[in-house]
């Protein structure tokens, strides 16, 4: 895997300003988990990023995860993290690597939620694939045969209407 971070994505980190007061957000897919208002302020400008350079940025998410966990990173998720901390220092995401109490508590709730709600989708599915890109970040398609028929306790109220009402969540 590549050490170096895509210039395109030093210039996104690199305009990034570190906010004390920045709210924390969900993110269902593809993190499962929360972030700051200021590590993706422009949903629309991240997603018109290069899939490669999304799968970087998703990367370090998930490294940050990792070190949340207090768990050992791999010597290639330590070599990218560090690259990428001496590339752009000052970026927001490398400001918050120890939670509070509060953050940590919401954190643990958005998780279980995400999780939660995300096998309660893929469990009506005829068919998932899952697949890893060369960042490690994990691509799933899902297939639902859409003529079949679904008992009645189907038709309840949809897995996203369910999950947005509760909070705030982003599907990056």
């Amino acid at each position: 895997m590549s050490q170096q971070l895509n210039p395109a994505v030093i210039t996104y980190l690199s305009a990034l300003t570190y906010r004390v007061d920045a709210k924390w957000l969900v993110c269902l897919l593809p993190l499962g988990s929360i972030y700051w208002e200021d590590e993706i302020p422009d949903v629309g400008g991240f997603m018109k990023l290069t899939q490669d350079d999304q799968s970087q940025l998703w990367r370090l998410f998930a490294i940050r995860l990792k070190l949340w966990d207090v768990t050992t990173l791999t010597d290639d998720e330590r070599q990218f993290w560090t690259a990428a901390v001496q590339q752009v220092p000052d970026c927001p995401m490398f400001q918050r690597l120890i939670l509070s109490m509060d953050e940590e508590e919401a954190r643990a709730e958005a998780e279980q939620d995400c999780a939660k709600e995300f096998e309660s989708f893929l469990a009506d599915a005829d068919r998932v694939t899952v697949s890893e890109d060369h960042n490690g970040l994990q691509q799933f398609s899902a297939t639902f045969d859409l003529t079949k028929n679904r008992p009645a306790a189907d038709k309840k109220r949809s897995w996203w209407k369910r999950l947005f009402k509760k909070r705030k969540m982003h599907v990056c």
